[in-house]
């Protein structure tokens, strides 16, 4: 373990640790979580960097950085050096992938290098030739977010969308899927928990487990505040005051559509970078000075000096309670 693994560890209030070669795997109360040694677990690639909806609490329609498309020749460079480790692939971050003009070509390049190769979508575009194409695909995961079944609360949450045709949408995907009696990519639809959305959320779960066939499931996770730039008026959790390390800093890393490497989710408009893609690869990038630096400030409990850090609780949706859970499973399907 490394030196600032080590320190990182003892940091945390974690039991059951158990440690192997390349990861560390431990529990925080009861929710369990993994941290891999050497290089991070989940890389997050913005393909497309436009979106087609301005979704309350989304910090996309704040962007000053400029938009765009990744490129094909840079994409594939990124998934080459994924290739030889053991990660979790995304091909978003602040935009919708399908609108990216070339996105098959990038998913049948990616998931035919990586084995966990996943992807989501608000749905909008997924029109029946696109939804046979992700299911010709060799996708591990695909996320269709929805948030609401309720037309006027959709419209609230999800501006410019059309409540009806999203959620046909997703209807015709599992369709087709099932017809061809085909388990991937295993398929959830997301809802985010929100708090004037709390009383819906048993009906959604149930709504959508009466679909699903196993193991596609319904996913919430808990709103995010984007380092402190979104309100926490719609946050159904509290953020305690003695805070930790954020993991992120040892398992996570996001590539912008223009190749730089931002630290975190947080670092939406590329407030804080540790390199570039178009002329280093994620390890050097990873194993850098500024790198270790930014990690030890955390290991020190400096992040009020630290830019966006001094002001983000995205540490806390880390080692949390409040985090992605599996509502296929949590609720029981009225009947």
């Amino acid at each position: 373990m490394s030196n600032q693994l080590h320190q990182l560890m003892n940091k945390l209030p974690a039991t059951e640790i158990e440690e192997t070669e390349d990861n560390i795997k431990f529990k925080i109360g009861k929710r369990p979580i993994e941290l891999s040694k050497g290089f991070p677990k989940v890389i997050q690639i913005e393909t497309s960097s436009y979106c087609n909806l301005v979704c309350l609490g989304c910090p996309q329609k704040d962007i000053t950085r400029k938009k765009g498309f990744m490129q094909p020749d840079l994409f594939k460079k990124i998934v080459d050096e994924l290739s030889n480790y053991d990660v979790r692939v995304w091909l978003h971050y602040m935009g919708e992938p399908l609108m990216h003009p070339q996105i098959f070509e990038l998913i049948d390049y990616a998931s035919n290098k990586l084995p966990y190769c996943g992807m989501s979508t608000n749905g909008i575009l997924l029109s029946l030739e696109n939804a046979e194409k992700i299911l010709a695909s060799n996708l591990f995961r695909f996320e269709i977010s929805i948030d609401s079944l309720d037309p006027e609360t959709f419209r609230r949450l999800r501006p410019g969308g059309n409540p009806e045709n999203i959620i046909k949408n997703a209807h015709e995907f599992f369709r087709m899927k099932y017809t061809g009696n085909q388990e991937r990519p295993i398929t959830c639809i997301n809802v985010r928990r929100l708090t004037g959305t709390q009383h819906e959320l048993k009906e959604f779960a149930e709504y959508w487990k009466k679909i699903l066939i196993p193991p596609d499931f319904v996913l919430s996770f808990p709103f995010e505040k984007w380092g402190g730039h979104e309100s926490d008026e719609h946050a159904t959790y509290t953020v305690p005051e003695e805070r930790v390390p954020c993991l992120k800093l040892w398992n996570k890393v996001n590539i912008l559509s223009d190749g730089r490497v931002a630290t975190c989710d947080a670092m939406f408009d590329g407030q804080v970078t540790m390199g570039d893609m178009n002329t280093s690869s994620l390890r050097e990038i990873w194993d850098s000075s500024d790198y270790y630096d930014r990690r030890q400030m955390h290991l020190d409990g400096k992040t009020e000096e630290m830019k966006i850090c001094n002001v983000c609780d995205s540490w806390y949706r880390e080692v949390g309670p409040e985090y992605f859970q599996n509502m296929t499973y949590e609720y029981k399907c009225a009947g």
